[in-house]
């Protein structure tokens, strides 16, 4: 018995060594923050949709006034956009956009 206090004190010597636990809050994992609302002004073109993608519109168009010189765009295209626009290559559309980088962004999308 005698060799067992020695050994019980030294075992709980040894458990209470470890590493003390950290006192910060577990990080979150990061989100990846959206896409910053386009600002200025809204533009209106017509033109003829000529590709799409699950995020973009490819259109030929008339000359923006104020904005795009005639030819074909590249636009960026939200869901609720998206939801409301003829989504077919031939199809007319009337189509409202904000100016931005990399690709200016539709915020309405009409059948003509």
């Amino acid at each position: 018995m005698r060799t067992l206090v020695p050994s019980l004190a030294a075992t709980l010597l040894l458990a209470g060594c470890g590493a003390e636990p950290s006192k910060e809050a577990p990080k979150a994992p990061s989100a990846k923050a959206a896409d910053p609302a386009p600002t200025g002004p809204v533009l209106s073109g017509v033109g003829t949709v000529a590709e799409v993608s699950l995020r973009t519109l490819v259109i030929d168009h008339e000359a923006v006034e104020g904005g795009l010189p005639a030819g074909r765009n590249t636009f960026r295209l939200y869901g609720d956009v998206a939801a409301q626009a003829p989504l077919e290559p031939g199809a007319r559309v009337a189509f409202n956009y904000q100016d931005w980088k990399p690709e200016p962004v539709l915020t309405e999308v009409k059948a003509r």
